[in-house]
């Protein structure tokens, strides 16, 4: 029987993925109150969704997740490639196609290293605090930390071990703590009211740049970023929190986020390119508001996920024949 709370909270997340689309692409960061509100969403929805990607993580079949994802991810980094290349009319063989995943799909990326790492990390007594570690330390690397993605992959790396080793019990907490809405509220008024007054620079929710890259110093960054990911267990516990108020309202979006995750990034970028939004920020912001909830109730629909899967046939077929599962 599937879990309608694990559902909800799920789609919670993908539409919040997606608005946050909608409003960096048609609007930006420079107004200062989508800034707070941008902030406010990229503090949390990446984070929670890995968390419950962690969750969900199922160690016998760790080699089998691992192939879906680059059965996936390998014919998408080349269509969203296609796909610009469309929009822009610079066709160009790219032989460097996949040393930087495509805008959304570092996520793949990074369940599949995730789901690397941790069918090993699991067998140690030290899975989150080495998670941890990796977290802080990938921002010393001299390297890009934006090629193949490994700033956001390690940075984030830390909410999937916690969702593997901890999530139900801190899932089952949430729901059983009486004033936990309440207390979800207030956690969500401090995150905005500090991102609208720091109006800090959105890199470091990324997660994607060095310390060297975001200029500032070693122990200074190893520091911000550990502030930032407590920040952000904060803001994974006030929506998971804020979900008991309309717990089972959405259960088919949580049932098919990953269509949702992968094709929403087409929409976005269509209607971005077409339309320029000028109007005032509140009702720009409930344009994108009503925009992402019209691709998720669209792209919620069993075809597209079943599309998915059929596509991911082309690797899972293969080698299942070889006995390799």
């Amino acid at each position: 029987m599937r879990d309608t709370y694990l559902d909800s909270c799920k789609a919670t997340l993908i539409f919040l993925v997606v608005l946050g689309h909608f409003l960096e692409r048609m609007i930006g960061w420079k107004d200062p109150i989508d800034h707070a509100l941008l902030g406010s969403i990229y503090f949390v929805h990446m984070p929670a969704f890995i968390f419950i990607s962690g969750m969900l993580y199922k160690d016998k079949n760790w080699f089998k997740n691992i192939l879906f994802f680059i059965a996936i991810y390998l014919p998408f980094q080349i269509l969203f490639a296609a796909f610009d290349a469309v929009w822009t009319g610079k066709f160009q063989i790219n032989w460097n196609l996949f040393a930087r995943p495509y805008w959304v799909l570092w996520y793949l990326l990074g369940m599949i290293v995730w789901t690397l790492l941790t069918h090993f990390l699991i067998k140690t007594k030290f899975a989150v605090i080495i998670s941890l570690v990796l977290a802080l330390c990938i921002g010393l690397s001299p390297w890009n930390n934006y090629q193949y993605s490994i700033g956001r992959i390690f940075t984030f790396f830390p909410f999937f071990v916690i969702g593997v080793v901890y999530g139900k019990v801190i899932m089952q907490k949430v729901q059983q703590f009486k004033f936990a809405e309440l207390l979800g509220i207030f956690i969500f008024m401090g995150i905005a009211s500090f991102v609208y007054i720091s109006q800090l620079n959105p890199f470091w929710l990324y997660g994607s740049l060095s310390y060297q890259q975001l200029k500032v110093s070693a122990w200074n960054g190893m520091w911000m970023r550990m502030v930032y990911l407590f920040i952000s267990s904060f803001g994974i516990f006030a929506i998971f929190a804020l979900v008991k108020l309309f717990n089972s309202y959405f259960i088919q979006l949580g049932k098919n986020t990953l269509p949702v995750y992968l094709l929403h990034g087409f929409v976005v970028m269509s209607i971005a390119r077409y339309w320029r939004l000028d109007f005032n920020i509140f009702v720009e912001i409930l344009i994108c508001i009503i925009l992402s909830a019209a691709t998720c109730w669209v792209l919620q629909q069993s075809c597209f996920d079943t599309l998915l899967r059929k596509m991911s046939l082309w690797l899972m077929k293969p080698v299942e024949k070889l006995g390799l599962k």
